[in-house]
Protein backbone atom coordinates (compact mmCIF):
# COMPACT_ATOMS: atom_id res chain seq x y z
CA UNK A 1 0.00 0.00 0.00
CA UNK A 2 2.73 2.60 0.60
CA UNK A 3 4.27 1.70 -2.57
CA UNK A 4 0.63 2.70 -4.11
CA UNK A 5 0.37 6.38 -2.18
CA UNK A 6 4.28 7.16 -3.32
CA UNK A 7 3.25 6.26 -7.06
CA UNK A 8 -0.02 8.50 -7.09
CA UNK A 9 2.26 11.03 -5.19
CA UNK A 10 4.65 11.08 -7.52
CA UNK A 11 2.00 10.78 -10.56
CA UNK A 12 -0.21 13.96 -8.62
CA UNK A 13 3.23 15.82 -8.29
CA UNK A 14 4.77 15.49 -12.37
CA UNK A 15 0.81 16.30 -13.47
CA UNK A 16 1.31 19.79 -11.37
CA UNK A 17 4.53 19.98 -12.64
CA UNK A 18 4.10 19.23 -15.98
CA UNK A 19 0.43 21.19 -15.73
CA UNK A 20 -1.45 18.39 -17.90
CA UNK A 21 -4.07 18.50 -15.38
CA UNK A 22 -4.39 21.41 -13.31
CA UNK A 23 -5.74 21.00 -9.80
CA UNK A 24 -6.32 23.05 -6.95
CA UNK A 25 -4.96 22.86 -3.32
CA UNK A 26 -8.31 22.11 -2.30
CA UNK A 27 -9.08 18.56 -4.67
CA UNK A 28 -5.24 17.92 -3.48
CA UNK A 29 -5.69 17.37 -0.13
CA UNK A 30 -9.24 15.68 -0.84
CA UNK A 31 -7.37 13.53 -2.68
CA UNK A 32 -4.91 12.63 -0.10
CA UNK A 33 -7.47 12.79 2.76
CA UNK A 34 -9.32 9.61 0.00
CA UNK A 35 -5.87 8.15 0.25
CA UNK A 36 -5.74 8.28 3.89
CA UNK A 37 -9.29 7.12 4.68
CA UNK A 38 -8.34 4.27 2.03
CA UNK A 39 -5.23 3.05 4.15
CA UNK A 40 -6.92 3.22 7.49
CA UNK A 41 -9.92 1.34 5.44
CA UNK A 42 -7.23 -1.26 4.13
CA UNK A 43 -5.58 -1.75 7.29
CA UNK A 44 -9.10 -2.51 9.30
CA UNK A 45 -9.41 -5.09 6.24
CA UNK A 46 -6.50 -6.55 6.92
CA UNK A 47 -6.86 -6.95 10.51
CA UNK A 48 -10.57 -8.22 10.01
CA UNK A 49 -9.26 -11.16 7.72
CA UNK A 50 -6.57 -11.81 10.74
CA UNK A 51 -9.26 -12.06 13.03
CA UNK A 52 -11.10 -14.52 10.42
CA UNK A 53 -7.71 -16.43 9.85
CA UNK A 54 -7.53 -16.90 12.97
CA UNK A 55 -10.82 -18.21 14.03
CA UNK A 56 -11.14 -20.34 11.14
CA UNK A 57 -7.82 -22.26 12.60
CA UNK A 58 -9.44 -22.60 15.91
CA UNK A 59 -12.75 -23.96 14.21
CA UNK A 60 -10.77 -26.42 12.24
CA UNK A 61 -8.90 -27.77 15.79
CA UNK A 62 -11.87 -27.64 17.27
CA UNK A 63 -13.69 -29.99 14.14
CA UNK A 64 -10.95 -32.20 14.85
CA UNK A 65 -11.03 -32.74 18.26
CA UNK A 66 -14.71 -33.12 17.96
CA UNK A 67 -14.19 -36.04 14.79
CA UNK A 68 -11.47 -37.47 17.43
CA UNK A 69 -14.64 -37.90 20.73
CA UNK A 70 -16.78 -39.23 17.61
CA UNK A 71 -14.68 -42.06 16.77
CA UNK A 72 -13.36 -42.44 20.47
CA UNK A 73 -17.31 -43.28 20.93
CA UNK A 74 -18.21 -45.35 18.34
CA UNK A 75 -15.41 -47.46 19.21
CA UNK A 76 -16.97 -47.70 22.91
CA UNK A 77 -20.48 -48.49 21.23
CA UNK A 78 -18.77 -51.56 19.72
CA UNK A 79 -16.93 -52.68 22.57
CA UNK A 80 -19.72 -52.41 24.53
CA UNK A 81 -21.80 -54.26 21.54
CA UNK A 82 -19.27 -57.09 22.01
CA UNK A 83 -19.68 -57.04 25.74
CA UNK A 84 -23.08 -57.99 25.66
CA UNK A 85 -22.89 -61.23 23.56
CA UNK A 86 -20.23 -62.05 25.86
CA UNK A 87 -21.40 -61.82 29.28
CA UNK A 88 -23.84 -64.50 29.85
CA UNK A 89 -26.71 -64.14 32.07
CA UNK A 90 -26.70 -65.64 35.71
CA UNK A 91 -28.92 -68.59 36.72
CA UNK A 92 -31.77 -66.60 38.18
CA UNK A 93 -31.79 -64.04 35.18
CA UNK A 94 -33.52 -66.36 33.16
CA UNK A 95 -37.10 -66.30 32.13
CA UNK A 96 -37.71 -70.44 33.31
CA UNK A 97 -36.73 -69.70 36.78
CA UNK A 98 -38.98 -66.47 36.76
CA UNK A 99 -41.68 -68.32 35.36
CA UNK A 100 -41.63 -70.95 37.81
CA UNK A 101 -41.21 -68.24 41.00
CA UNK A 102 -44.43 -66.78 39.83
CA UNK A 103 -46.35 -70.00 38.95
CA UNK A 104 -45.26 -72.09 42.73
CA UNK A 105 -46.96 -69.48 44.68
CA UNK A 106 -50.27 -69.86 42.21
CA UNK A 107 -50.26 -73.88 42.39
CA UNK A 108 -49.51 -73.61 46.21
CA UNK A 109 -52.41 -70.99 46.74
CA UNK A 110 -54.94 -72.68 44.39
CA UNK A 111 -53.98 -76.21 46.14
CA UNK A 112 -54.89 -74.37 50.22
CA UNK A 113 -58.29 -73.26 48.49
CA UNK A 114 -59.20 -76.65 47.37
CA UNK A 115 -58.91 -78.59 50.87
CA UNK A 116 -60.47 -75.60 52.53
Amino acid sequence: MMKLQSFLKILLLSNIVFGQVTLSKEEVRNIANKIDSLQTLDSLNNSIIADFKLKSELDELAIAELEQQIRMQEDTIKLLGKKVTLVKPRWYEGKFFWGLMGGLPAYYIGYLIGKI
